[in-house]
C-alpha cells in the first residue's frame, strides 16, 4: 500500500522594516512563494506602514519584535542598520532563522555567531547588490591571496554617509570620479553604514572583514549602482562586474538587493539547487 505524503507547513516569515527592500519583500510573499507565508511584520510607524499594508491581499498583523519572533520560524531584518542587534539577538536567543541585509551591522557584533551555535539558530546573509557567490564558495577549499571591491556611486547616494561628512567631501558638481575611500571592509562599514553592505558580505564570504579591501569613488558618470570584484586564489581568479539600477524610493539601494533577498527566502525550502 502506497504511503501517502504530507506535505510540511509553510515557513512563517516575519518581517521587521517596511522600507523599500521590506515592501519588495511583503508583496512577494503575499502573492505566493512556495512553502513560505508572511506571518507578521514589524515597524516603528504603523500609521506611515498603514498604506503599504493596506495593499496586502492577506492581512498581516503588526506586533513588537519580541511577538514577531515568537511568531515566526524565519525573521527577516530589513530594518535601518541602527535597529540591528535589537532584531538580531532576539531572533538567534529564540533559535530562529535570522535573515538580516544588514550585513555591516552583523560585522560589530561577532559575539551573534557565538550565539547562533548555542541556540541551533541560523544567519543567513542575502547576496545583496553583487553575484558570483557560487564560485566564491567552491574556491572557498583553494583559500584566498586578496579580495578586493571597488563600488562606484552617484555622488547623490553618498551625502551624509558618516565618512563623507567627518572627511569634509563635497560631493556637489562632480564633474570627475572621486575616490572618497580605501580601506578595509570593516572601515567600510563604520565609515558607510548605509551603503558597505556589499563589502560587509563579500568579507564575511572570504577574507575576513580586516583583510576584505575596499574603495569607494563617488562618480558622476554612473547613473546605476556599479560594483566590481576582484578574488586571486590560487585555484583561479574572479573578475565579477555588477550594475544595478537605483531604487526609485531610495538611491543608495540597487534593484538587485531584493530580489537576492526573495532568492534568499526562496532556498530556505528544501528545493532542487543548481549552482552551488
Amino acid at each position: 500500500m502506497m504511503r501517502k505524503s504530507i506535505a510540511a507547513a509553510p515557513l512563517k516569515v516575519g518581517i521587521v522594516g517596511l522600507g523599500v527592500i521590506g515592501k519588495i519583500v511583503s508583496s512577494a510573499l503575499d502573492e505566493g512563494i512556495p512553502g513560505l507565508s508572511l506571518a507578521a511584520i514589524s515597524v516603528r510607524d504603523a500609521a506611515k506602514a498603514a498604506a503599504s499594508l493596506g495593499t496586502l491581499r492577506t492581512p498581516v498583523p503588526l506586533l513588537s519584535i519580541g511577538e514577531l519572533v515568537a511568531a515566526a520560524d524565519i525573521v527577516f531584518d530589513c530594518a535601518v542598520a541602527a535597529a540591528h542587534i535589537d532584531i538580531a539577538h532576539p531572533a538567534i536567543a529564540a533559535g530562529k532563522t535570522f535573515l538580516t541585509m544588514n550585513s555591516g551591522a552583523l560585522l560589530h557584533h561577532p559575539e551573534l555567531f557565538d550565539l547562533a551555535e548555542k541556540t541551533g539558530a541560523r544567519i543567513v546573509v542575502p547576496s545583496g547588490g553583487i553575484v558570483g557567490f557560487d564560485g566564491i564558495r567552491a574556491l572557498a577549499r583553494a583559500g584566498f591571496d586578496a579580495v578586493t571591491l571597488v563600488s562606484r556611486k552617484p555622488p547623490e547616494s553618498l551625502i551624509g554617509a558618516p565618512h563623507i561628512v567627518r572627511e569634509g567631501f563635497d560631493l556637489s558638481g562632480l564633474d570627475a570620479p572621486m575616490l572618497v575611500f580605501e580601506g578595509s571592509a570593516a572601515e567600510a562599514a563604520r565609515a558607510f553604514p548605509a551603503n558597505a553592505n556589499v563589502a560587509a558580505t563579500l568579507s564575511l564570504a572570504t577574507l575576513g572583514p580586516d583583510k576584505t579591501r575596499v574603495e569607494m569613488w563617488a562618480d558622476p558618470a554612473v547613473d546605476c549602482i556599479y560594483q566590481e570584484i576582484l578574488v586571486k586564489s590560487p585555484a583561479a581568479e574572479l573578475r565579477i562586474e555588477v550594475k544595478s539600477y537605483k531604487m526609485p524610493d531610495n538611491p543608495r539601494t540597487g534593484t538587485l538587493t531584493p530580489l537576492s533577498a526573495i532568492a534568499a527566502l526562496r532556498s530556505l525550502v528544501p528545493a532542487t539547487r543548481i549552482g552551488g
